[in-house]
């Protein structure tokens, strides 16, 4: 049985309710368990006449208000009133103009995971021995989990468009999503889709809501180091609407749908471990309609671009193979713009393109014709890019005066993020180089050691390109996945020292666990040090 009007969370969250028959709550209600406020099954009808017979006659009689009507005064609903112990303070007014009357905090919706010390600009309620002067009304009429509290302030409130349909919780996690999350995604998109267009979606589509808030709760429980049990609470909700959407033929998939499984990936990517988690990309039709979308612009493509450099982080950090059909973000308009952030996605296809060839399989011979191919193809991309991307400063690294990495100062974020998907490219060509012609074996440790220097210098300047652009916070990523590949070929001390406190660096201000790579990192260099010491 259909609900001709929906109960009231369902009404408020935009989804289908459905009564099983039966049943005394619908079906999305029962599976979170909360309370159906269904409507009454009557209704009523507005009367504004009627017809009554007299002496075998009818009159109509309008039901209208007479002008001289006398109303009465209603109670008002009871207000307390929080005084001040300091007398200094003076009376409280016994008036308060409606025109100053401000909603401070509105209930948290039923299905939305609430925290009372966990929200921002609101930590408690005040102390009543410390408060100034103010009115809280509370409203008996609405049954909510959570406190609702109206404050009256003797100031007028600033003008609004009208109520947030958010949580004060719920907006906060939003915000931190717009200022710290979505500027990752957006680095190489002049639009900035993801801080524009995600949010103003995601007020209208529950499953990419629960996306936004899970991965900003994860991303303030790291920053806070707290529990992320707000953001799991929020990640199943959405898996509870995603997986059914997923399981609906390939035509029905839309924009939404492919944001929210991109921000879903990055949820899943601030773990702390390498284990593979990405459950939710194995469909290849899910993947294939990711990189078709590269050259259909808008959003589309914006989320297009930023799947290619997660699977890029899963081929460099967690030898996954990269299965995106490449063709497609050939045709993408980035290949016919000379913007800076065209550039900068040009060397991001190329990194992927070289990921591809390598395909993460030990001693599977690399074709030398593409990988030459690719070679080419980033030595003229680094010979026809524009002259903004020249460094505005440029200081070497010199480990003798303790400066490990070199200061380049970049003019623009793409330009940052650029070069090092430069510096990654060359670290795979160099990697692949001795992998496709037969050498002795003096041949092969020597082309390793030289390897393994030139792999170092690349590492080095992407880490120095990310300290000396400390604002471009996406460049801080691919340092790290760098570092926890082939961060064993940095010998000197300095060197190590310095990634590091880098790497502690990254995670304190960004909130991308590195723990774990430290750990590795120190073991590796340890276990080499012993092989390497002439004594062993």
């Amino acid at each position: 049985m259909r609900v001709g009007k929906g109960c009231e969370r369902c009404r408020y969250r935009h989804i289908r309710c459905v009564i099983p028959p039966g049943a005394s709550s619908c079906a999305p209600c029962a599976r979170q368990g909360r309370v159906c406020q269904l409507d009454p099954p009557f209704h009523f009808k507005t009367v504004r006449h009627v017809y009554q017979k007299s002496s075998g006659t009818s009159a109509r009689f309008d039901l209208e208000w007479n002008e001289d009507q006398v109303w009465v005064d209603t109670a008002r609903p009871v207000t307390f009133v929080l005084e001040a112990c300091d007398e200094a303070d003076g009376p409280v007014e016994e008036s308060v103009q409606e025109n100053q009357t401000v909603s401070a905090m509105r209930p948290l919706s039923s299905d939305s995971p609430w925290d009372p010390h966990h929200v921002d600009g609101v930590s408690e309620i005040p102390n009543v021995d410390h408060a100034s002067p103010r009115l809280v009304q509370l409203h008996s009429n609405e049954l909510s989990p959570q406190p609702q509290i109206m404050a009256s302030y003797h100031h007028s409130p600033p003008t609004t468009d009208g109520p947030s349909a958010l949580s004060l919780r719920e907006a906060s996690l939003m915000r931190s999503f717009i200022q710290r999350i979505a500027p990752w995604a957006d680095i190489c998109d002049p639009q900035c889709h993801f801080s524009t267009d995600v949010p103003r979606r995601a007020l209208q589509v529950p499953m990419l809501l629960k996306a936004v808030m899970a991965l900003a709760a994860r991303h303030d429980a790291i920053l806070s180091n707290q529990s992320d049990w707000e953001a799991s609470e929020y990640h199943d909700q959405c898996l509870g609407l995603l997986i059914p959407a997923l399981d609906q033929p390939e035509q029905t998939y839309d924009e939404n749908l492919l944001v929210t499984v991109v921000l879903l990936r990055i949820y899943e990517e601030l773990e702390n471990s390498t284990d593979p988690q990405f459950h939710l990309l194995g469909s290849n039709r899910l993947i294939n309609l990711m990189s078709r979308s590269a050259s259909s612009g808008g959003l589309a493509e914006a989320v297009s671009w930023q799947f290619l450099r997660q699977a890029i982080y899963a081929s460099v950090v967690q030898y996954q193979p990269l299965q995106l059909d490449l063709q497609n973000y050939e045709r993408s308009s980035m290949f016919q713009r000379t913007d800076d952030a065209a550039f900068a996605n040009m060397v991001i296809f190329h990194c992927a393109d070289i990921l591809r060839i390598c395909r993460n399989v030990p001693q599977e011979p690399v074709d030398e014709d593409a990988r030459l191919q690719v070679a080419r193809a980033v030595e003229e991309w680094h010979h026809a890019k524009p002259t903004t991307w020249q460094p505005l400063r440029y200081q070497p690294a010199d480990v003798t005066v303790n400066r490990p990495f070199p200061e380049i100062w970049m003019m623009s974020a793409p330009a940052v993020v650029g070069m090092q998907y430069y510096h990654a490219v060359c670290i795979f060509l160099t990697f692949s180089e001795g992998c496709s012609r037969p050498m002795s074996d003096y041949q092969m440790a020597r082309s390793r050691r030289v390897s393994e220097r030139i792999i170092a210098s690349h590492i080095v300047s992407v880490i120095g390109l990310s300290q000396s652009n400390e604002s471009v916070h996406n460049a801080y990523f691919m340092a790290c996945h760098l570092l926890h590949r082939f961060g064993y070929c940095l010998k000197h001390w300095t060197e190590q020292q310095g990634s590091l406190k880098f790497l502690s660096c990254v995670e304190k201000v960004l909130g991308w666990r590195t723990s774990w790579i430290k750990q590795e990192l120190e073991r590796q260099w340890a276990e080499l040090g012993q092989v390497d010491s002439p004594d062993s």
